[in-house]
């Protein structure tokens, strides 16, 4: 019996013919029970199974070089309690493909395929019907993750994605010219409910998207036969729109437009994406596209980006086009403190070939890069990267004082120099926060309206938090506070000075379950009680360990009238469903999504997680900042 004709090998409706699959070259991970060879069961060869290739595009998981076919190795996979699988190995022992059988039904439902060892795409069959709903990209592929809900190939709404990632997706709906494809990428009638918009906003919302298809239709006749290409992003700082001014039960974050540098053959022009706004865990197109450059810059900080001439300057566009690849490269993994020191250098040749009025975007760039490049992981920083961001520094302190491109770039030798000394062995850490307090102090004079004194400001507060100066925490505060109100640091900068007075007040706290998002929790529901309130993530460390010692006081205290209520701030429930189900402790679990930029976390100014909060029995604040080492000591006392 062979594979093609064994009942539980479904193959694909575009698998080739034997004459093609006998060209392939490598092994793949199918489900355990797919194959039987005489009647038994065994591992599928390379020759048949490579040919299952990834139904999205551009895609590229790793092949075996040709004649290494057989030095690949397949290995069972078989779940504790349920499911079977096959892992491809490459002949170094990387992972290349692993498909599996989660529900024993003799179909694999999870394909995953991997580049250089790491996971770069998955497709999932959740209903369990033989045909992909799911694709996922992971690692070096990128964070989508895209439903299609008729299992027609084509993804009809995307659950995950980046900026970057729309501004891409964009681009290659308008070069195929593929409405649907552009579709995917608005705001649907599921993401105005998820938004909890006010009634009487939800023909305004509708009147705007409704048009977006047709600037859609607009950008490809105007662009005819061109082919364009996605060479580069820019976007604007990240706005916070506050509930009550969009009408809606929850804050919004969104930029007000990103601008897409555009190959098109030989030319080059700008696509403006329109307004982004996040709706979930992704983010989402509101108004449609259009070809050219801002004009201006406005007061929400997108700057002017004119258009660069490549046809009088054709180096100019080699340029680009090598940044791109720079990117494209560095997008594969970690990027090293080499490739942020090359992307500096690319950026630099960039900018001193276009007109001074024009670099700013660019120069911008190139003092991330460097500050990146310094910095290196592990000590492994550029050593050329300081001097150069330092003489970039002084250029642009001499040519435009004051500045926001000279705060803007000043701001990342500050950044870089303290992450540097951070990590030096022997470094006194008090003095490095001495001396970092009064750092942050003389840039937020010299630049008091840079959009990088904002952080500042917060870091001031927030490392004379750590260093118990609380007066002084609140003065920093309350200045964020008034100089920024419209901006998240501001908010959030508020919800500090709240949260360091908040103790002998009443504490309000109203959130959706972790397990159950239609299921919501208002801490006023407890009464008499003393409640222990706290804040986490999954991708703290941390955690597991603060579980195992709350779980102990919640046990010993329960009958002495203490409650325990934690609140997840992963950007999805799941990732702390996984956590909470791996280490399970008592109490009530909620969820606020966004991480700390969710709405729970601003409005409580919190700056680092986990967060614990104590509430006596009547309903107000005892210790708003508690210390796990000493909780058992404070929940002991208003428990007696």
């Amino acid at each position: 019996m062979t594979a093609r004709n064994h009942p539980g090998f479904q193959l694909p409706a575009h698998f080739p013919s034997r004459s093609v699959r006998s060209r392939a070259r490598c092994l793949v991970v199918l489900s355990a029970t797919l194959f039987a060879w005489s009647g038994l069961q065994a591992a599928p060869t390379s020759m048949e199974i490579l040919q299952f290739k990834p139904k999205q595009e551009g895609v590229s998981p790793s092949m075996p070089k040709s004649g290494e076919e057989s030095t690949c190795k397949v290995e069972l996979l078989k779940g504790q309690e349920k499911g079977s699988g096959w892992l491809l190995r490459d002949p170094a022992g990387l992972p290349m493909r692993r498909f599996y059988d989660t529900n024993d039904d003799n179909k694999s439902d999870v394909r995953s395929f991997y580049r250089e060892g790491s996971e770069v795409y998955r497709e999932i069959d959740s209903n369990f019907d033989g045909i992909p709903d799911q694709y996922r990209w992971f690692n070096a592929g990128g964070s989508r993750w895209g439903y299609d809900t008729n299992g027609d190939g084509v993804i009809d709404f995307w659950q995950v994605i980046s900026p970057e990632e729309v501004s891409q997706e964009l681009v290659r709906a308008v070069a195929t010219k593929d409405a649907a494809r552009f579709a995917a990428l608005l705001v649907n009638e599921n993401d105005l409910q998820q938004m909890k918009l006010a009634q009487d906003k939800v023909g305004l919302w509708k009147e705007r998207i409704g048009g977006a298809m047709g600037r859609f239709n607009g950008v490809v006749g105007k662009l005819g036969a061109a082919n364009p290409g996605w060479l580069h992003l820019e976007l604007g700082v990240p706005q916070c729109m506050p509930a009550e001014q969009i009408g809606s039960r929850y804050d919004l974050i969104r930029h007000r437009r990103g601008t897409v540098l555009l190959d098109l053959a030989g030319k080059t022009d700008w696509l403006q994406t329109g307004e982004l706004i996040l709706v979930g865990t992704g983010w989402r197109l509101v108004d449609g596209p259009s070809i050219g450059a801002l004009m201006e810059e406005d007061s929400t900080g997108n700057r002017t980006i004119g258009r660069l001439d490549f046809e009088k300057d054709p180096d100019l566009r080699k340029l680009i086009e090598d940044l791109g690849s720079i990117d494209r490269q560095m997008g594969m993994g970690t990027p090293t403190a080499r490739q942020h020191l090359q992307r500096a250098e690319q950026l630099e040749k960039i900018a001193s070939r276009i007109k001074p009025e024009e670099r700013d975007p660019w120069l911008r760039q190139v003092a991330d890069s460097l500050s990146s490049a310094a910095q290196g992981a592990n000590g492994t920083g550029e050593p050329q990267a300081m001097p150069r961001l330092a003489s970039l520094v002084e250029q642009m302190t001499k040519a435009s004082p004051g500045s926001p491109l000279a705060g803007y770039v000043v701001f990342r030798q500050l950044q870089a120099e303290y992450s540097l000394r951070l990590a030096k062995p022997g470094e006194d850490f008090s003095k490095v926060q001495q001396d970092w307090i009064g750092k942050l102090t003389q840039f937020a004079e010299a630049y008091p309206t840079a959009e990088d004194t904002a952080d500042a400001l917060l870091q001031l507060g927030m490392v004379s938090e750590f260093m118990s100066k609380n007066a002084d925490a609140t003065k920093w505060y309350q200045q964020a506070s008034r100089a920024f109100a419209n901006k998240p640091q501001g908010l959030r900068a508020a919800g500090a000075i709240r949260r360091l007075e908040s103790e002998g007040k009443p504490y309000a706290l109203t959130a959706v379950s972790l397990e159950n998002p239609t299921q919501s929790f208002d801490l006023g529901q407890i009464t008499g009680k003393v409640v222990v309130v706290y804040f986490w993530a999954s991708w703290n460390n941390q955690t597991v360990g603060d579980f195992a010692r709350l779980k102990l006081i919640a046990e010993s205290y329960k009958d002495k009238g203490m409650v325990l209520v934690t609140v997840n701030c992963d950007q999805a429930a799941p990732e702390g469903i996984a956590v909470m189900r791996r280490t399970p402790i008592p109490g009530t679990h909620l969820h606020q999504p966004g991480g700390l930029e969710g709405k729970i976390c601003v409005e409580q100014g919190l700056m680092v997680l986990p967060h614990l909060v104590v509430i006596a029995k009547d309903g107000k604040v005892a210790v708003g900042n508690a210390q796990l080492a000493i909780l058992e000591d404070d929940v002991n006392k208003l428990t007696k």
